[in-house]
């Protein structure tokens, strides 16, 4: 048995710290290229410094490999020399086959499994962990790298391997898949996965398929007043209209409400035919992603649903397209409220808003305020006075007076209820 030129507890220390090395270099490799990229550029949109170093890194995944691959070789065969160095130390060339086998060993279940079981399983704990060292190392290995990436570059042209990735198209089954995947993961919420899931379904839909049918319709005539056209807007909580000429099927414009605040202080100067805009039509086959397209191009927010005859089918707005994709909701321009909880503490004096429900107050007071034309109560007392209101305009129903307390243009804002007989 030979002597050994350097202490033995040096070299077994020396060794551990190779192993460790080792452990670190496979499991970092693993964990880079396992780590959920989606939630890493997430993570490093909060500022987080470890998301934005595995980010970086990631960026150049030639470098990153190549750097873990060098760094890990390196490793390797010095800790395969040192074993060696020890075992020839103690048992002269005999010990050359020991130090091979306790160094497979050593690097097959510390090197390799091990430490890929576990990057495998915790991607990002592991890549957040080691992403520190690993920037060390790719800036301390980078000349040696270099050197070796121009190698391996020059053995790839020379066999003509073409290594730069290919345009990924997905179908949609695919991003569906992806979609699951990642509310599994918790990137996603499953109404966020439910809300992207629904723009596939709304592409496969038509116009027919979310428009508002002809008979629900609510048009303006070409002769009408603007106070017919405020009051409607009022009844309906609509803020833009068809125009028709003779009959539903002969729409010639839309008109917006919003266009027509200029005529408020001089309504006898009002004409529908100067301040409608032209219609926008659209065949009831047509597939929602072009009709989408049409009103972008057109600039309208409102399109008229034709029928193969040149009917008016329906109408289609904006609203109706978020709606779909989205769920119920205003988009600020329309005039018709949210439809909130109608709360009333006391029957008989408080201040309702203009929108408030005519179905929620007959329910909530036991009482039967109903129009064929309108849907609240700021529309359903303009249609009792005929006109549009002014301040302190009142109307009795149902043993109720409605006075109107705060009007905003030309709509019905605040109302106070009182038990008729119990005002002050």
């Amino acid at each position: 048995m030979d002597s050994l030129a350097v202490p033995l507890p040096a070299l077994l220390a020396t060794a551990v710290v190779l192993i460790v090395l080792s452990t670190v270099f496979s499991a970092a490799e693993s964990a880079f290229f396992s780590v959920n990229k989606l939630r890493v550029r997430l993570l490093r949109g909060k500022q987080d410094k470890r998301a934005i170093r595995v980010w970086n890194l990631l960026k150049n995944k030639d470098r990153l490999i190549n750097t873990l691959l060098v760094g890990n070789n390196i490793v390797n065969i010095a800790l395969s020399a040192v074993f060696t160095f020890i075992a020839v130390g103690l048992f002269g060339s005999a010990g050359i086959g020991l130090a091979t086998f306790v160094v497979t060993i050593l690097l097959l279940v510390f090197g390799e499994i091990t430490p890929k079981i576990i990057a495998t399983h915790h991607p990002e704990a592991v890549a957040f962990f080691f992403s520190f060292f690993v920037q060390i190392i790719e800036t301390l290995l980078f000349p040696l790298v270099m050197v070796f990436t121009s190698f391996s570059r020059l053995v790839l042209k020379v066999f003509k391997i073409n290594v730069k990735p290919k345009k990924v198209s997905y179908t949609e089954e695919e991003i569906k898949t992806f979609l699951d995947v990642g509310c599994e993961q918790g990137i996603l919420k499953v109404n966020e996965k439910n809300m992207m899931s629904q723009v596939f379904k709304f592409t496969d839909l038509e116009a027919k398929d979310i428009m508002i049918p002809r008979k629900q319709i609510k048009a303006v005539n070409v002769n009408d007043s603007y106070s017919d056209i405020i009051e409607k807007a009022q009844c309906s909580g609509f803020s833009r209209f068809p125009v028709y000429k003779k009959d539903i099927d002969d729409i010639v414009g839309i008109i917006y409400i919003k266009d027509m605040l200029s005529f408020k202080n001089k309504a006898s100067e009002f004409s529908v035919q100067k301040t409608m805009r032209p219609p926008l039509f659209i065949l009831e086959t047509k597939k929602m992603s072009g009709v989408q397209q049409m009103l972008w191009e057109n600039r309208q927010s409102m399109a008229v649903v034709i029928d193969e005859y040149s009917g008016t089918y329906g109408i289609l707005t904006r609203e109706d397209i978020v709606r779909e994709i989205f769920g119920p909701v205003t988009d600020g321009k329309n005039i018709r409220a949210h439809k909130a909880d109608l709360i009333i503490e006391n029957t008989h004096e408080c201040e309702l808003d203009g929108f408030a429900r005519l179905i929620d107050l007959n329910e909530k007071l036991g009482i039967n305020l109903s129009s064929e034309n309108c849907e609240t109560i700021g529309g359903f007392i303009c249609e009792k006075l005929g006109s549009i209101p002014q301040e302190g305009n009142f109307i009795l129903a149902e043993g109720y007076k409605f006075t109107v307390i705060k009007m905003e243009d030309n709509r019905v804002k605040k109302i106070k209820m009182q038990k008729d007989g119990e005002q002050k």
